[in-house]
């Protein structure tokens, strides 16, 4: 999109500078203040982008905006009206996104990037404490200013407590290639989403490389839902173990295995700032005030801890309650011979009875659903179709077996010729072998728009 206003003409109180850049929600100019100088930002809806729903996105960013006030986060100015079209007038970051640092200088240091990253993380607690989840965190809408500030930008799609429903049933917003898990599955975020998000912008950072990549979108959903990616250390030998389990943390699949919240994270990039270690804590409560991937180190220290002094206690126990017992020495006369305390048996395979009473309790693993059944080929294998968005019928070799989400058992290194199709979309043939480790496969359709 091309300037649609000229240099020196006024949006309100302001004179236009130059012309920045557009997207797809309208065209950014540098405007400054005519009375008090103040430099500012103009970002200007215009051209295609105004339709109702747009227009609804662009006031929603406005009402958020307007009640934030945080030193990572862009301000906001002032909400006017040029020609007609709505503007937002916010703080101007004269600097480079991480997405042209990466570009322009290479990978961060890991000082830097966890300078970076931590001030990133504190500003998206501040907005998570109030109810606002960003839904598009990335490289590209965070900015480091020229005296080394950072800088969260573009709630465009952001949602918060009480912004209206702007997205159609079984839609996705967002960047593919930052979309968690759970907004591939269901087209909804939530605060761990974001967390997702951020994995994925350390990892960036520490690289210069996506974790997920693929040149088609169902691949890379596909490697999305998998959530299976290359370490940063095997990519960048001089990162710290820790990156590797604080990136891991953020980007497990499951929602509820990720951090429990920011603030989580925000703790362990702290401890990893000051190169802090935590000691084991002689008060299990203590943990409750810890968090974070930390806390999850701590507690399954302490666990092992637990389970050594009870082991070690149950085998004391034992050693003692089965020696013989001392006989008392005879007072008058020599009394007949007792009969031997027989001692516990050893069978010739080394097996003790031993009372169940005395021993550390051991909890079985429990059953995987997806494993094999009893009688069940073992080489069967569960294996989910899914689609980006509404759902669409499965066909498996030209026949009609259910609609997506579907699951169905097949033997591993087995040929399946898939078929995807939804009124208004084009089909989808897919041939593929099932391997060793694959569970689901994520789909996206090219539909045909009225």
């Amino acid at each position: 999109m091309a300037a649609d206003l000229a240099i020196n003409s006024s949006i309100g109180p302001y004179r236009i500078v130059d012309y920045v850049g557009a997207g797809g929600m309208g065209t950014v100019y540098r405007v400054s203040h005519r009375g008090t100088g103040r430099v500012a930002a103009a970002k200007v809806l215009g051209g295609a982008a105004v339709a109702p729903r747009a227009l609804d996105r662009f006031r929603n960013e406005a009402r958020i905006l307007q009640a934030l006030s945080h030193p990572a986060i862009a301000a906001m100015y002032e909400f006017l009206e040029v020609n007609g079209a709505p503007c937002l007038v916010m703080e101007y970051v004269d600097g480079d996104t991480i997405e042209q640092t990466l570009h322009t200088r290479g990978v961060f240091s890991v000082g830097d990037a966890v300078r970076v990253f931590t001030t990133l993380v504190d500003a998206v607690v501040y907005i998570h404490q109030r109810g606002i989840v960003h839904r598009d965190l990335k490289c590209n809408n965070v900015k480091i200013d020229t005296t080394g500030a950072v800088k969260l930008l573009d709630f465009g799609i952001a949602k918060a407590d009480g912004t209206p429903r702007l997205t159609s049933t079984g839609n996705v917003v967002g960047t593919l290639m930052a979309l968690a898990p759970e907004q591939l599955r269901t087209g909804r975020a939530e605060p761990r989403s974001d967390i997702w998000a951020l994995g994925i912008v350390f990892y960036e950072m520490l690289t210069s490389r996506a974790p997920f990549e693929a040149e088609a979108p169902g691949l890379l959903g596909e490697r999305i839902m998998r959530g299976t990616y290359v370490p940063p250390s095997e990519r960048r030998p001089d990162l710290p173990r820790e990156i590797d389990r604080i990136i891991g943390r953020c980007l497990r699949v499951r929602v509820e295995d990720r951090y429990a919240s920011a603030e989580a994270l925000l703790t362990d990039l702290r401890a990893l700032q000051s190169g802090e270690r935590r000691p084991l804590p002689l008060n299990p409560s203590e943990l409750l005030r810890s968090s974070g991937e930390v806390a999850t180190t701590i507690a399954r220290e302490w666990r092992l801890a637990v389970a050594g002094v009870v082991a070690a206690t149950a085998i004391a126990f034992f050693v003692w309650s089965v020696r013989p017992s001392p006989r008392p020495p005879s007072l008058t006369r020599p009394r007949p011979a007792q009969p031997t305390v027989p001692k516990i048996p050893i069978r010739a395979t080394g097996v003790v009875d031993v009372p169940a009473s005395v021993l550390p309790r051991v909890e079985l693993p429990r059953l995987d659903p997806a494993d094999p059944k009893p009688g069940e080929d073992m080489s069967l294998r569960s294996f989910t179709i899914r689609v980006i968005g509404e759902t669409a019928d499965v066909f498996i070799d030209g026949i009609r077996v259910g609609t997506t989400p579907y699951t169905l058992r097949v033997k591993i290194r087995a040929d399946i010729d898939l078929t995807l199709r939804r009124a208004g979309c084009d089909d989808l043939q897919r041939r593929f072998r099932l391997e060793e480790g694959m569970t689901e496969t994520m789909e996206s359709l090219t539909c045909r728009r009225n």
